[in-house]
């Protein structure tokens, strides 16, 4: 008997086949940067959209999840005081970095997660700035743990690039500000951002509270064939309690845990979780990877929430068998509900994995 829980095509195609014992289904640190100097952006995060209103970036809470994604709170905690100061500072600077190293608004994360759902992480972002001021701020201890304390601001021009390993044309749209374009070669540019009047392109932090962040590592392989059984690890530096769920290329998503035989995941610094879990396996529960079309490959996305507190896990969980039809923004409310939180009791990891032919 067969039921899907989704996780991109379960489990991006890795369309967690789950089979139980009467037949086959499928189921659904913080890092604070190193100051950058004012003459330099090398280290200065580069946000996903540019902002039109650079003052409004500062004191912004900043949370890093596991998988090294950064996200920006949509607005300031109450109780932050802000003093902006405002520096000329003109400077030109390119920047290759990858998808993954972008920075998103909390809005504007299901923009992110749909490349990613999309494309995987294989692709490259190609920016070029001039930089013409650099916005420094004085922050209240009530703004947030990890905060935004320098925006870079300038002109210029963000090009997503990928080398497609699933044919087709490539294209994404609503991410620019000017009309996107696409080429049809094997790399291809799949989004384009021109700016031409001074927006904030870039930023800076600040650990306001020496906090001990609680680091998540997730171990998927990134790539998996078309029948393979597969384990996911699940590594916590404090005991944590967790939600996953996965994304499928059509943007649905279903939850994984808590489950019927794991109620109440959790892992612990010398006791990982593993999924699936030992209750799971002697209910005859295992993940296959599994592809709609057996000629097709798929990338999908695997999601893991982890809160060292469990009256937070409780009050976030999902119901048991959730299930939405649009994975990005699934993410996205859950990050938003949990903004109110301090970044040291809650941690996030998003993989992009592909399932491909048993033959390749």
């Amino acid at each position: 008997m067969k039921h899907r829980f989704m996780l991109g095509t379960t489990l991006a195609a890795l369309a967690l086949g789950i089979l139980s014992a009467c037949g086959k289904g499928s189921l659904v640190s913080p890092l604070v940067a190193e100051e950058s100097s004012v003459s330099d952006t090398a280290q200065a995060h580069l946000l996903l959209v540019p902002s039109a209103d650079p003052e409004s970036l500062l004191g912004r809470a900043v949370h890093m999840t596991g998988d090294n994604v950064w996200t920006i709170a949509q607005s300031r905690a109450a109780g932050c005081d802000v003093t902006v100061k405002r520096m000329p500072s003109r400077f030109d600077t390119r920047r290759n970095v990858q998808l993954s190293s972008l920075t998103a608004l909390a809005g504007g994360l299901p923009q992110l997660i749909e490349i990613e759902g999309r494309y995987g992480r294989r692709v490259t972002v190609h920016t070029e700035i001039q930089n013409t001021e650099i916005y420094e701020a004085d922050v209240s201890p009530r703004c947030g743990d990890i905060v935004v304390d320098r925006v870079f601001v300038g002109s210029g021009r963000r090009q997503l690039m990928t080398q497609s390993d699933l044919g087709g044309a490539a294209s994404v749209t609503a991410l620019a500000v000017s009309p996107s374009v696409s080429h049809e070669e094997s790399s291809k540019i799949v989004d384009s951002t021109e700016w031409r009047e001074p927006m904030a392109y870039g930023f800076a932090t600040r650990n306001m509270q020496g906090i001990t962040p609680l680091d998540l590592d997730v171990s998927l392989p990134t790539t998996v064939q078309d029948g393979q059984a597969v384990s996911v690890t699940i590594r916590t530096s404090k005991k944590a309690w967790l939600i996953v769920f996965y994304q499928e290329s059509d943007g649905r998503a279903a939850l994984l845990w808590p489950s019927a035989q794991e109620p109440e995941p959790v892992a612990e610094p010398n006791h990982p979780a593993v999924l699936p879990s030992s209750a799971e396996r002697n209910a005859g529960i295992r993940i296959q990877a599994q592809l709609h079309q057996p000629d097709k490959p798929v990338h999908e996305l695997f999601v893991v929430y982890a809160f060292s507190e469990k009256t937070d896990w409780e009050r976030f969980k999902p119901t048991f068998g959730a299930e939405s039809t649009e994975g990005a923004a699934y993410v996205s409310e859950i990050t938003n509900k949990i903004n109110d939180l301090s970044m040291a009791r809650w941690s996030r990891a998003i993989l992009a994995y592909t399932i491909v032919p048993a033959s390749l």
